[in-house]
């Protein structure tokens, strides 16, 4: 077997459990550079599909093989663009490296992601995710239950937090995490200004006193935002989406928040006008509870401010180092721009969610 990362015995053998003595290339990939997970790529010499390989820590393998199971699900519930999760040659589908870590092999997904794509494309991925949610409430490990949402419920203490230990210029950055600091530090400057101007503690105020309501919670996938859909290259149709390892019971609002979210639009354009096209394909296919549409909006503007001050604690308080800096600050960047229109909205329409 020819193996790109000839130091790494426990990945050569970690091959071994899904292709044996038969020859593959394995190259390294480039992940999100935030998880820390290693990712690698192996083409078969046989012609078979290519796979990719990904490591998890060892005592992580329960979760692992629940999303598993949900993917197998998905898939055999005709969600075709959920990868498939291949079996070692012994049964299973984790094989452990002897090092503390685990590794899954998924089918490798070939495509592009898009952060502004089309309406067709856009709808095309809205319709996908309502097919996968409608496959998930089948799935006997995980029935529908009526319950507040979880996603829902950290938002709102979370704003309580914030509330009691707001943003501020930090006396001595850690040095830590390096440059990144400094350019995080100029981000929260910028973000002190804009709560200031449009009255942000009264927007958290608002999202701390919020009551979560009962609704529908089942199996969703968390993280689904533009760079885990990916388009076939030259068609309007998913051809995939990757990295199921957020999955979790929570609201299928979470997940329209977080795809429509991570979209860019002009920040001047309210996400009503700007998502109507992809929320009508979505509703076509599985309706929308009136809570559940009138959450999409809440947890999109509540991901954008508590989402910054997610990156601000992580690098200017705790420190934090992170593999690729650079697109550390263009996730804050993009949060920072939707700042201002989360804060007016969510003291303003957002306030009877």
């Amino acid at each position: 077997m020819t193996v790109s990362w000839v130091d790494d015995d426990g990945l050569r053998e970690v091959c071994r459990a899904w292709f044996g003595s038969r020859e593959a290339m394995v190259r390294p990939l480039v992940g999100d550079g935030f998880s820390g997970a290693m990712l690698a790529r192996v083409s078969p010499g046989d012609g078979a599909a290519d796979v990719v390989l990904k490591s998890f820590p060892a005592a992580s393998r329960p979760r692992v093989e629940w999303v598993h199971g949900f993917m197998r699900h998905l898939r055999s519930s005709g969600c075709l663009e959920i990868p498939d999760v291949i079996a070692t040659r012994v049964g299973g589908t984790v094989a452990d490296d002897g090092s503390g870590r685990i590794w899954e092999a998924v089918r490798f997904v070939e495509g592009v992601a898009e952060d502004a794509p089309d309406p067709s494309r856009a709808r095309a991925a809205a319709s996908t995710l309502a097919r996968v949610h409608a496959a998930a409430c089948a799935w006997p490990a995980a029935s529908p239950t009526h319950d507040s949402a979880p996603a829902m419920t950290r938002r709102i203490e979370h704003a309580g937090r914030l509330l009691a230990d707001p943003w501020r210029m930090p006396a001595h950055p850690p040095r830590s995490a390096g440059e990144l600091a400094t350019e995080v530090a100029s981000r929260l400057q910028r973000a002190i200004v804009i709560a200031h101007e449009v009255g942000g503690p009264a927007a958290l105020r608002r999202v701390a006193a919020t009551k979560a309501r009962p609704l529908q919670v089942q199996a969703v996938l968390r993280d689904v935002w533009s760079g885990h859909v990916i388009f076939a290259a030259d068609a309007t149709q998913v051809a995939g989406i990757i990295d199921l390892h957020a999955a979790a019971i929570d609201t299928p609002a979470t997940d329209l928040a977080r795809l429509l979210g991570s979209w860019r639009r002009d920040p001047t354009v309210p996400p009503s006008v700007a998502w109507c096209d992809a929320l009508a394909a979505y509703e076509a296919i599985r309706p929308l509870a009136d809570v559940e549409r009138r959450l999409v909006p809440w947890l999109e503007a509540t991901g954008t401010v508590l989402g910054l001050d997610n990156w601000f604690r992580w690098v200017m308080v705790e420190g934090r180092r992170f593999e690729r800096p650079a697109r550390v600050v263009a996730r804050v960047d993009r949060l920072l721009a939707h700042l201002r229109g989360a804060l007016e909205w969510l003291d303003g329409s957002g306030a009877g969610v």
